[in-house]
Parts: C-alpha cells; sequence; structure tokens
C-alpha cells in the first residue's frame, strides 16, 4: 500500500507543479491511480499514521486540480460551440439542392 500512496503521491506533486499545462490526458491518469488507492484503502483496515498524513496532504490539491479541470471543461465547451457556431453559419449560406433534378440551358 505505501508504494500505491508514494506513487500517488508523486503523480500528484507532479501534477500540481505542472498544472497550467497539463493535458486532460495526465488529469485522468491522476484520477485513475487515485481511484486504485481509494479502493486499497477501503479494504484495509489500519492505514499507518505516515499513509494517513500523504493521504490527507494529497486531499488538500484537490481544490487545485479540480480548478484547473474545469478551466479544461471550459475550454471545451467553447470550442464545441464555436463548431456549432460555424455549422449554423455554413448552412445558412448553402442552398438545399434537388440533386435528383437538373437545369439545362440552350443557345439559340
Amino acid at each position: 500500500m505505501s508504494e500505491l500512496i508514494h506513487q500517488l503521491w508523486d503523480s500528484t506533486q507532479e501534477t500540481v507543479s505542472g498544472l497550467g499545462q497539463a493535458e486532460p490526458e495526465s488529469l485522468i491518469a491522476l484520477i485513475e491511480l487515485r481511484d486504485q488507492v481509494l479502493r486499497y484503502a477501503q479494504e484495509q483496515t489500519v492505514l499507518t499514521e505516515d499513509e494517513k498524513r500523504m493521504l490527507q496532504q494529497i486531499g488538500e490539491f484537490d481544490a487545485v486540480i479540480v480548478e484547473r479541470m474545469q478551466q479544461l471543461r471550459d475550454e471545451a465547451s467553447n470550442q464545441i460551440q464555436k463548431i456549432r457556431k460555424t455549422r449554423m453559419q455554413k448552412q445558412v449560406y448553402e442552398k438545399a439542392y434537388d440533386y435528383g433534378s437538373f437545369f439545362v440551358d440552350r443557345r439559340k
């Protein structure tokens, strides 16, 4: 257990130190590692004081990490809105043609 907690500690420290440039994939990996640690901690009845202290310190970074995740969510939402707006504008300028018919112009 201690090795898994240390791995989570290192990963959390690395993520928080580069949080401004953190990609969604690194945050997902951190969340998955946290899930593993939580599942393991729930199975264990006894955690050492050192492990409890480390888990508490890791939990203190939650607000910072959640804020970055919300920023990424907002950026993605804005991009999706821009794409939708562009599609709507494009549809307005494109005419709906009936491809089943055609027009022939003859010279006199």
